[in-house]
């Protein structure tokens, strides 16, 4: 009996082992508390797993993703949900899980280190690390199989012999590090500005004239776009107007944008903005409208001034979160598990939520009249302006807007009720600083903003204490270089459209605090709690999806009227290192405002 009972006993204990919780578990992070349950033993970065990973001699496995990322879920569900796995990470390697919008300036040193060594980098980004933190090998996704293969040909070379690979592992970084600071020199150049032929130069090289946008992929690339927009002002190179053009048009009217509520997804897959990636992040549809807001004053296009106001009014409506904030994204995998399935629709399922009418013009608007593209069905997009359309179909522009409108309302109405998105609540305020900043871009034309600004506002000054700010609604960490630099930009250009002294003041303190705790002779601090070995001294910082923190950060100072804060703006923009004469396309950003300034 007492045999029995202790093989009971130990029958739970093992399989509450299996299944316990892991230190992610009801976690503020969405996206990490997601693998709260998964077998492996996740923990949080920090000096926590670097300690344990000291202690115990083992590799580092540093998984980074974010909640609205299709591999992520793909990778968790295969890998990460498998006990085979789990024993493998749990017996020989220090897990740790972290959220890239949480972690900016880890995801960036590691994302730079992977697409050095491979090539290319995204998400999931899995990178080992040796105890000591430099970066050995990363990855992007992996299929379990492969997955499993790497972990135990890793684990066999790091108990033949850890040291190798650990100077291998310094060596590397040092050897980078040195590549990437032989650019940081400066150059006899002596102002930013006259980088802008070689800016334009770059970026009409790399464009696509025929349909628009850079690549075979095709990201809203916001930077460059609007330096484009900023620098051709004077210029008026007409080539460019129509590149410009163009994009704009395939950007609103194709698969990059969502026709029926409103919002622009991540990017699309194939380079003539058929097919997105379905995800809907904050900081694309907070830069996007001010992108299209300059477009229509610069061109004088009331179809791109819509957009932008009803990118604004999708933001309000479906990424509202908690404390009138909003929310980092919209899951690309929707709450059945398929991929962009909120968004489809199959001709049998419009046949039976609209009437002839209605489907017809479903039909002629959006060529939904097919076999299904993707596995859950069509998705709804046009080649046209509205009023080209109209016209096509023999209807006043008037009238065929209000139909379009109608039929739209019963779509977004149908899938909202019958269809789920999961979405990511965090409260970041950096990406809450960019929208405020759209909000005050958009507030003159639509006076209706005003009261969702007022309330933006209010939450991002409750994240500074006077002396730091937080960078979420739900954690209490520092904020990190991006966090400081588009929150002061974001207050400071609400305050200025509105008459709003408070946003004007906290934005001005916030501004300064910046450029005194990230800001050392000349040379960029991102993050004032970085655990991983000193890394390249920058003099200037580059854009990615969004522009770089020091382009929000000289845009604050240009609006805050402090004379301190502006000589920090001429200290930066005469500052030129052979970085930007080599890629300016990566400092777009500075480039434009250096032109805007001067």
């Amino acid at each position: 009996m007492k045999y029995f009972l202790s093989a009971i006993t130990l029958f739970v204990l093992c399989f509450s082992f299996n299944v316990s919780a892991n230190e992610l578990k009801n976690n503020a992070s969405p996206y990490l508390a997601m693998h709260g349950d998964d077998p492996v033993n996740w923990m949080p970065w920090g000096k926590a797993a670097l300690d344990k990973a000291k202690k115990e001699n083992k590799i580092l496995f540093v998984s980074i993703g974010y909640f609205s990322c299709h591999w992520c879920h793909v990778m968790q569900r295969e890998s990460y949900k498998s006990q085979m796995i789990a024993d493998i990470l749990n017996k020989d390697y220090i897990s740790v899980k972290v959220d890239r919008e949480l972690n900016p300036v880890l995801d960036k040193r590691l994302i730079e280190f992977v697409q050095m060594t491979n090539g290319t980098a995204g998400w999931p980004l899995n990178v080992f690390l040796t105890p000591d933190a430099y970066p050995l090998v990363g990855a992007t996704y992996m299929p379990r199989d492969n997955f499993a293969t790497v972990l135990k040909r890793l684990q066999q070379r790091w108990k033949k012999d850890s040291k190798a690979l650990q100077d291998m592992a310094k060596n590397r970084n040092d050897t980078l590090s040195n590549m990437l600071e032989t650019q940081e020199r400066t150059s006899a150049t002596k102002n930013i500005a006259k980088s802008a032929k070689s800016l334009v130069k770059v970026i009409m090289e790399g464009a696509d004239t025929l349909q628009g946008g850079f690549g075979n992929r095709k990201f809203p690339s916001t930077p460059q776009l609007a330096a484009l927009l900023t620098i051709n002002e004077k210029q008026k190179d007409k080539d460019i107007d129509d590149f410009l053009q163009l994009t704009l048009n395939q950007m609103a009217r194709k698969g990059l944008h969502d026709d029926i509520s409103g919002g622009f997804y991540r990017y699309t897959v194939d380079p003539a903005w058929e097919t997105p990636h379905f995800e809907k992040m904050l900081y694309t549809n907070a830069l996007m409208p001010i992108l299209y807001l300059e477009a229509a004053e610069r061109y004088n296009n009331a179809e791109y001034r819509q957009v932008a106001l009803e990118t604004l009014h999708f933001t309000i409506e479906s990424m509202r979160g908690k404390n009138n904030a909003y929310i980092s994204s919209l899951s690309a995998v929707d709450d059945k598990n398929e991929e962009g399935g909120f968004y489809l629709w199959t001709r049998e399922e419009l046949s039976k939520i609209l009437n002839k009418k209605e489907l017809d013009l479903a039909f002629s608007v959006w060529n939904l009249n097919q076999a299904n593209e993707l596995p859950a069905g069509n998705l709804p997009r046009r080649d046209d302006a509205l009023e080209v359309i109209a016209k096509r179909l023999k209807k006043p522009t008037k009238v065929f807007e209000t139909e379009l409108q109608q039929l739209r309302n019963k779509l977004k109405a149908y899938r909202n009720k019958h269809r789920g998105l999961p979405r990511d609540t965090k409260l970041l305020a950096s990406q809450n600083g960019m929208l405020l900043a759209a909000f005050a871009k958009g507030v003159s034309y639509d006076p209706s903003l005003q009261a969702y600004g007022d309330k933006l506002a209010v939450f991002l000054e409750s994240l500074w204490n006077g002396k730091v700010l937080r960078r979420s609604a739900a954690d209490a960490s520092i904020g990190t270089l991006d966090s400081y630099a588009a929150t002061s930009w974001g207050l400071l250009l609400w305050g200025k459209s509105t008459g709003d002294k408070k946003a004007i003041e906290t934005g001005r303190a916030i501004a300064k605090k910046a450029w005194q705790i990230f800001y050392k002779k000349g040379i960029w601090i991102e993050n004032t709690q970085s655990l991983l070995p000193k890394g390249t001294k920058l003099s200037h910082l580059q854009d990615g999806a969004i522009p770089s923190a020091e382009y929000f950060l000289l845009e604050a100072s240009r609006l805050s009227d402090d004379a301190d804060l502006r000589k920090n703006i001429d200290a930066v923009i005469n500052n030129v290192t052979r970085s930007i004469e080599v890629d300016p396309y990566t400092y777009a950003s500075i480039i434009a405002f250096a032109v805007r300034y001067r």
